[in-house]
């Protein structure tokens, strides 16, 4: 299975270029589809400041793919009554996919949405998002990815630093499993400006065309525990051919769901 995550900057090219990707499931931050498209997304995104952005996030794929609005949450073997919906219509959607007979896959395409701090933005979406965690309909295969707006490159004296680590342990504590840094080789990335020396888990997914020669890392792929078993690759296209279309990298992750 061939997932592929990327903001497409709005740009219509993008989707030419996708199909040569040729992703089972694409995980999509500020797209437009076309008509033809198979999945799911929204006309526009609505922020909490009031501002209408004249895109979404949207799942595409290959396969059966339905929208997931009844997730729900249980406390001590019972379930929350509280429904399940995105206060932010476009920030983030979730969809069940039929990969095969009896495979079920549960795809969300999160976007760290600017309407106010990336971190608050974040920390709301997954405080919506994680029924799918734990209602037993959905949790077993899990896919999360998109662009948070989350860069934990921050000098160390830097107050945003600590609220985006604090972002990304949110994600593992909902037992999730970041495949970009599960599948890099170790090391500190060329040209990091993170505080984290060897440790550093950064792999290059942004483009700024003000600071081109700093590898900024927003762009996430998580997976559930189950799906990270079956993880065989995961790589960011951070290549000149790819930032000419969008100021992204698609990452482009291979699970061995046979």
């Amino acid at each position: 299975m061939r997932v592929v995550v990327w903001n497409v900057a709005n740009q219509s090219r993008a989707f030419g270029a996708l199909e040569i990707l040729g992703p089972d499931i694409a995980l999509l931050n500020e797209a437009s589809p076309p008509s033809t498209a198979s999945g799911i997304w929204r006309s526009a995104t609505e922020g909490r400041d009031a501002g209408r952005r004249p895109w979404s996030v949207a799942i595409l794929s290959t396969h059966p793919i339905k929208e997931i609005t009844d997730a729900r949450p249980s406390w001590r073997q019972v379930q929350r009554r509280v429904p399940f919906a995105c206060s932010r219509p476009g920030s983030w959607i979730a969809a069940s996919l039929e990969i095969a007979p009896a495979k079920q896959v549960t795809a969300v395409a999160l976007y760290g949405l600017l309407d106010e701090f990336s971190d608050a933005s974040v920390h709301r979406s997954l405080s919506e998002l994680s029924p799918v965690l734990d209602d037993p309909r959905y949790r077993h295969r899990v896919l999360l990815g998109g662009d948070l707006n989350t860069w934990t490159g921050w000098p160390a004296h830097e107050a945003f630093l600590t609220c985006d680590l604090n972002v990304l342990q949110r994600f593992e504590a909902l037992g999730l499993v970041d495949c970009l840094a599960r599948m890099r080789p170790a090391g500190r990335l060329e040209g990091c400006t993170c505080t984290f020396g060897d440790a550093c888990t950064h792999t290059r997914t942004r483009r700024d065309p003000r600071r081109p020669d700093i590898p900024y890392q927003t762009d996430y792929l998580w997976a559930s525990s189950a799906l990270a078993a079956r993880l065989v690759s995961c790589q960011a296209l951070a290549y000149d051919d790819w930032f000419s279309i969008s100021d992204h990298a698609p990452i482009v992750a291979e699970f061995d769901l046979s």
